[in-house]
């Protein structure tokens, strides 16, 4: 550095500082928000491991009281027996989570045990303190 600057150092030090701050918030923020939405993927995990095992009385049994009205055992079967594939799934991986004081979101990517990739999406809400899927999407870009 040259004699006469000697703020430089004082400014690359001050960017470096901020830099990992920066770097500390924002893994915070992603551990704290993966940590939160633990017990939803959970959940969503879960309620598709049931369905790849063809046990739809439990795969339901995952559901929030309005999507058991909307969608009764007897047509989440109905829908499983219409596109199997897609109730089949070795992987799942989620890319975008949000949590608040009405319930959770996921989004991400299904690997079916055939090997192709769909998007899915899960809505939740809790009810008696108890994680439920409010609303699911699997094969359908948002």
């Amino acid at each position: 550095m040259a004699a006469g600057r000697p703020w430089v150092k004082y400014v690359a030090i001050g960017c470096g500082g901020l830099l990992v701050l920066v770097a500390t918030s924002v893994a915070v923020i992603f551990f704290a928000v993966a940590r939160l939405t633990a017990a939803p993927e959970q959940v969503a995990r879960d309620f598709l491991a049931a369905t790849t095992r063809g046990d739809f009385a439990a795969a339901h049994a995952h559901f929030a009281a309005p999507l058991k009205d909307t969608q009764s055992l007897a047509a989440l079967e109905a829908a499983a027996r219409e596109t199997p594939s897609i109730f089949k799934v070795a992987d799942l991986s989620f890319s975008d989570r949000s949590i608040d004081m009405k319930g959770a979101t996921l989004a991400g990517t299904a690997t079916l045990v055939a090997g192709t990739e769909l998007p899915v999406s899960f809505t939740l809400v809790r009810e008696r303190d108890t994680w439920r899927l409010l609303a699911y999407r699997l094969g359908v870009d948002d």
